[in-house]
């Protein structure tokens, strides 16, 4: 057993505070006790001083993709066909464990080709190397010229079964099925589906359009709940996010233009939107808008949505998950802090923006009973920080003020 003196707690629901702070007990990889400090006297002999630090869960990034970088110049459109297999695992590893340096002791990977996010996944588990807890989707179920098609970008001679890429498409709703059971070979731990695109409306200054229809997001959502597993939808707004409402899809995916309708169904069965601000942000901060003139004006359109969304989605209830989508160009890996730092933009409270990469996002990934808040039984995945961060979130931005990070109770 590890015995840690620390500061005060948020627990991943709210701050516990104790005049001489808490006493934390690690056993077997779990919290196996939380007792208020009785008084500032010399700590017995084993325990852990960090009384002048705060505790909180170690964070969870809900939406990445391993298999990129996030360098606005890699050739993420071709990557996949050009790079050797054993490079992406290299990559996928070390981008994992940019996350685990950073606080982030649990990510949800949304997209990978050839099987690296499970390889990686398998990899960490077994204690073969160092990274954080992954949850993984393996391939995205698209539809033919969908959001994650890549003969979009190397052209329609290519035969599609010789492009890998982190789509995987099916056009009937049988299909979708297959594609279902294609991921849980992997095996996957979650279904990625794409439930709308924008690429096809983009010319005519559209927002976005369904990318599938009902029947086969039914059948996708039937074929993945039967085997135990939530499914993510990437999906910006219009009927396709209502029919992935209908279906049963348990995670929403960017959500750019989802209206107060949608939002209140949402909030009502207790489901999750993940708004991945990042990308846009990142974007905005950099003055780098995109060179394409169609892509240009929908990121204007999106930017000018996203944080009055989250806003709306607050207010209604909605359960707001913190995701990066980091391997977009500059969201790079292990920045969550700065994408709760745009969700305090969008006006979340500072505990509400906690909770949204910690407890929030446990309950997310269907781990809310072992990970995501400080109690006894959980996970021991914990940051000792610098700071209240619930006083100003933006504080974890800064790696100096996080001076420890434990995951699976043992110091990274």
């Amino acid at each position: 057993m590890t015995t840690y003196a620390v500061g005060a707690i948020f627990n991943g629901e709210k701050v516990l505070e104790k005049k001489f702070g808490w006493i934390i007990r690690i056993a077997d990889k779990t919290i196996a006790d939380i007792q208020p400090r009785s008084e500032n006297k010399e700590l017995e002999g084993g325990i852990v001083d960090l009384s002048d630090y705060s505790v909180v869960p170690g964070l969870i990034d809900a939406h990445i993709h391993v298999v990129m970088d996030g360098d606005p110049n890699e050739d993420r459109r071709n990557l996949s066909l050009v790079e050797p297999l054993a490079l992406s695992g290299i990559r996928a590893l070390s981008n994992s464990q940019q996350h685990l340096d950073n606080g982030v002791t649990t990510v949800r990977d949304l997209g990978a080709w050839k099987g690296v996010d499970g390889a990686v996944r398998n990899a960490i588990q077994s204690g073969i190397v160092k990274g954080p807890r992954m949850v993984v989707s393996g391939r995205g179920i698209t539809t033919t010229g969908g959001h994650m098609d890549p003969r979009k970008y190397t052209g329609d001679r290519m035969p599609v079964d010789l492009v890998s890429s982190i789509g995987i498409i099916a056009d009937s709703p049988w299909e979708a099925r297959k594609a279902v059971r294609e991921q849980l070979l992997l095996p996957a731990d979650v279904i990625k589906l794409n439930a709308t695109l924008s690429e096809h409306v983009r010319r005519y200054g559209g927002q976005c359009s369904p990318e599938m229809g009902l029947d086969m997001l039914i059948a996708i959502c039937d074929e993945a709940h039967g085997a135990g597993r939530m499914v993510a939808a990437h999906c910006h707004g219009g009927i396709g996010v209502t029919w992935a409402i209908q279906a049963g899809v348990d995670t929403y995916e960017h959500g750019r233009f989802m209206t107060d309708e949608q939002l209140d169904i949402i909030a009502e069965k207790e489901r999750f939107l993940v708004p991945t601000l990042s990308p846009e942000a990142r974007r905005i901060d950099l003055g780098d808008a995109p060179s394409d003139p169609e892509v240009a004006n929908w990121y204007s359109m999106a930017t000018e949505a996203m944080y009055d969304t989250v806003l709306r989605a607050s207010r209604a209830g909605v359960n707001i998950v913190a995701g990066t989508d980091a391997g977009m160009p500059h969201v790079y890996h292990g920045t969550v802090s700065y994408e709760m730092n745009q969700l305090a933009v969008a006006g979340l409270s500072n505990i509400d923006v906690l909770r949204s990469a910690t407890s929030v996002a446990a309950k997310a990934l269907g781990l809310g009973n072992e990970i995501g808040q400080i109690k006894e039984g959980h996970v021991a995945d914990l940051i000792f920080v610098n700071g209240n961060p619930w006083d100003d979130p933006k504080i974890l931005m800064e790696r100096s003020n996080i001076v420890k990070v434990l995951h699976n109770g043992v110091e990274v």
